[in-house]
């Protein structure tokens, strides 16, 4: 009995013995090792300066669709079920590779839409990068995705994984094969080692990650890293400021956004609550371009830990940019509110309260008209646009076909022609929802 006994407290003090490594192994934390190089930040060129206080305290002013682009298509994206959250322009005429969590789909225009060769549950994707997914990189002619690093045994743990970036096999292949790909057949997958920071791009060079200095929750730089993870260069473009907290703006995460130049193959993006856009040159450069100014409307004029984010103060939601001009979507504390047709907030997208412009020819900013939400369409006389995402140059907004039917006036202009054709085709379903192209 008493060589049972001993046996059973040694087998308890062994499975103790593994618990306790277990739960110290999960609370290991990898640190990041430091920068390779010394971050320098270009500004030899004074970044433009957006005047966003100055267009708030002037009369709104309507603008034409006709004075940012001079190209407009549509294209079916599915249903309310799996509703686009990104789109990429690919290097094949008029055509796009849309992600419709947690759905990837080829659209090209005049042709039936096709399911592309990968397929991920909900819980595989990594879903913290303001609505990015997805990533085509020019130089490889190859898609990336951004996955959770999770898997069936952990899917509902409440533990942070890092994430991962898997590179997908050619384009021309997987939209031939006729066998999907999933996460755990993919070849080649990069790990993210993230420590509190988020990810912010990647590319075939590397990835890019927001990043947090201490624990107020907000980012105040970025920093670059190869592939296989090495630490390339921090900047540190923004003082610490005081914390916000989500309840603060409205339970809306904190604004990032980066996006990818196409001639010259550089990322430009913007950290939250910072006026500055930047764009990343090289992995040791990052250049100002926009300094967008806000006065004493900006969200943290004034700012006391006591008294909170007062009403009235606005900042970005939303930051898309084309040739033409910059897209700010800007939301208000307790200001008003810009509804969709039916007079409720739009479900996949954020609440806006101002729409504002600054046209890069004429150096001015300009708050569009809260009754047309968006540039008066003089293409094709179809909906006000306003950017809902961007790819490349190209800026979508996305619609039910309930709505374009329901709004669209029917002129018998010759310019419509091909909208009305759009409208009346027997493959367009009221339950559908469209991707507005322009460029």
């Amino acid at each position: 009995m008493k060589t049972y006994f001993a046996i059973l407290l040694a087998t308890v003090g062994c499975i103790s013995i593994l618990n306790s490594c277990k739960e110290k192994s999960k609370t290991t934390v990898k640190q990041i090792a430091p920068p390779k190089y010394t971050g320098q930040i270009d500004n030899s060129i004074a970044p433009a300066y957006v005047d966003v206080k100055k267009a708030l305290s002037q009369p709104e002013t309507p603008l034409k669709l006709s004075q940012i682009a001079s190209e407009i298509d549509y294209y079916l994206i599915g249903d309310g079920n799996y509703t686009v959250t990104q789109a990429i322009a690919i290097p094949d005429s008029n055509a796009f590779i849309t992600f419709n969590s947690p759905r990837i789909y080829y659209r090209k225009a005049g042709k039936p839409s096709k399911r592309y060769g990968f397929k991920a549950l909900n819980y595989k994707w990594y879903n913290e990068m303001n609505g990015h997914n997805l990533f085509y990189d020019k130089k490889t002619t190859r898609m990336y995705c951004a996955l959770s690093g999770r898997d069936q045994s952990n899917k509902e743990s409440k533990d942070t994984f890092d994430p991962q970036i898997g590179e997908l096999p050619p384009l021309d292949t997987m939209l031939t094969i006729s066998r999907y790909v999933f996460p755990e057949t993919l070849e080649k997958k990069y790990t993210v080692n993230l420590q509190r920071n988020k990810l912010l791009g990647f590319s075939s060079a590397g990835y890019m990650l927001s990043h947090y200095k201490d624990s107020t929750g907000m980012p105040t730089g970025m920093m670059t890293f190869n592939p296989e993870g090495e630490t390339l260069c921090r900047f540190d473009l923004k003082e610490a400021s005081a914390p916000l907290s989500r309840s603060q703006t409205d339970d809306i995460p904190f604004f990032q956004t980066s996006y990818w130049n196409e001639q010259q193959d550089r990322m430009t993006f913007m950290i939250p609550f910072c006026d500055t856009v930047f764009q990343l040159r090289d992995p040791q450069t990052v250049v100002p371009l926009y300094n967008i100014h806000f006065g004493e409307y900006g969200i943290l004029t004034g700012y006391t830990n006591d008294k909170g984010v007062v009403d009235g103060k606005t900042w970005l939601r939303i930051f898309y940019e084309n040739p033409k001009g910059l897209f700010m979507g800007i939301y208000q504390k307790n200001g008003k509110k810009l509804l969709n047709w039916t007079g409720w907030e739009y479900g996949y997208k954020p609440t806006l309260s101002y729409q504002a412009v600054y046209m890069k020819e004429k150096d001015k900013t300009y708050i569009l008209p809260g009754r047309e939400q968006g540039f008066i369409n003089d293409l094709d006389g179809g909906l006000t646009f306003w950017p809902d995402g961007q790819t490349d140059n190209y800026l979508y907004m996305i619609r039910t076909v309930t709505e374009m039917r329901e709004n669209v006036q029917r002129t018998g202009s010759p310019r419509q022609q091909k909208l009305i054709e759009f409208l009346d085709s027997k493959q367009t379903h009221e339950n559908q929802y469209v991707m507005i192209i322009v460029r």
